[in-house]
């Protein structure tokens, strides 16, 4: 009587086993997850139209869960336990872009895009940890929080997939979790300096320092950490009535000024550099300009992402022999500039 005990108890241990398993392997075969969407609206990224986005999805923990990148800029399908959720969604891939690099991406918190290090053949850094950063391409970017996955989207997901059988229908369903917007996030910053002695002026070229680093994606602003960078293209005006004088302007792209930015003048050191035109003498002028970076306004609007900063020489440039007997004229771009004879100048 034992011994049948003891073969019914194992007989019912064995079902209990196969029925186990096979309920495992039938879970297999339908989802657990819902089926959601992600909208994307381009309309206020005022640049070019992107040819494809990256959509990353992070859960409530901010580890990734999901790294999306397509070239249907409207929208995204991803699959998604019951859970709260953020995503960020910016235009194109991050391999796409030659003037940035994408840090941190694997964690909500940590995501941040920066402006790539570059070499100057002419800038010599101050400190040791002092960095120079490229112009940063235009970038438009968006996030959204605390998105909300519920039980009840898992299980008619799962009812549609199991009814749908995996047609084009049961696919298709899906919930909307979130609305993104991507705004540009790059700045430009426009600089005219007014020169006396203009007909001096054979080349120029500017260092700018104090610049954030870079861009933060869950507080939507730029980072703490700041770079250096450079302007080494310029256009050359000469006033209409007196030659003598006149102004030069460039530009850069950057992500705008640091977090804790205080609009104090020294917390951006300027230093513009004049070749003369005896193609030898460097008349440098340094500023402190974190107190006059102004909103730029075109046809009485301010722009949002767009600084101007306007400086005066304080003295006229020096009157110098022109290289060959006679002047060459103003280059607008940056070259070498040979072996200089460095004067600067005082203010």
């Amino acid at each position: 009587m034992r011994r049948m005990t003891k073969i019914i108890a194992a007989i019912s241990l064995c079902f209990a086993a196969l029925t186990s398993c096979r309920h495992k392997e039938l879970c297999l075969h339908h989802p657990h997850t819902a089926n959601v969407r992600i909208d994307v609206d381009w309309s206020g990224f005022e640049k070019e139209v992107p040819t494809g986005m990256t959509v990353m999805v992070y859960d409530d923990n901010g580890d990734i869960v999901e790294s999306h990148l397509t070239n249907t800029t409207t929208h995204a399908y991803v699959s998604l336990e019951a859970g709260t959720y953020h995503s960020i969604v910016y235009n194109q891939s991050t391999s796409e872009f030659g003037s940035v690099k994408f840090n941190g991406m694997d964690n909500y918190a940590t995501a941040e895009v920066c402006t790539r290090p570059v070499v100057s053949k002419w800038y010599k850094t101050k400190a040791e940890e002092e960095r120079v950063g490229a112009d940063p391409e235009w970038i438009g970017a968006d996030r959204v929080e605390n998105s909300v996955v519920t039980p009840e989207m898992v299980d008619e997901t799962t009812e549609h997939f199991v009814l749908e059988s995996k047609t084009r229908a049961g696919r298709e369903m899906s919930y909307v979790i979130a609305e993104h917007h991507p705004l540009n996030i790059i700045y430009t910053v426009y600089v005219t300096i007014h020169v006396d002695g203009i007909y001096n002026l054979r080349s120029a070229r500017a260092s700018l320092e104090g610049l954030a680093e870079g861009y933060v994606f869950h507080k939507e602003g730029p980072t703490a950490s700041i770079v250096t960078q450079l302007l080494e293209s310029w256009d050359m005006t000469q006033d209409k009535t007196d030659p003598t004088k006149g102004y030069v302007t460039s530009k850069i792209t950057c992500f705008g000024l640091p977090d804790g930015h205080k609009g104090l003048p020294e917390e951006n050191p300027f230093v513009f550099s004049a070749l003369l035109v005896d193609n030898a003498t460097i008349a440098q002028f340094p500023f402190e300009v974190g107190d006059k970076f102004r909103k730029r306004v075109v046809d009485g609007v301010e722009q949002e992402m767009e600084y101007e900063i306007e400086l005066w020489l304080s003295v006229p440039l020096p009157d110098v022999p022109p290289a060959g007997g006679s002047s060459s004229g103003f280059d607008a771009i940056v070259e070498e500039w040979g072996d200089e004879i460095e004067q600067n100048i005082q203010m």
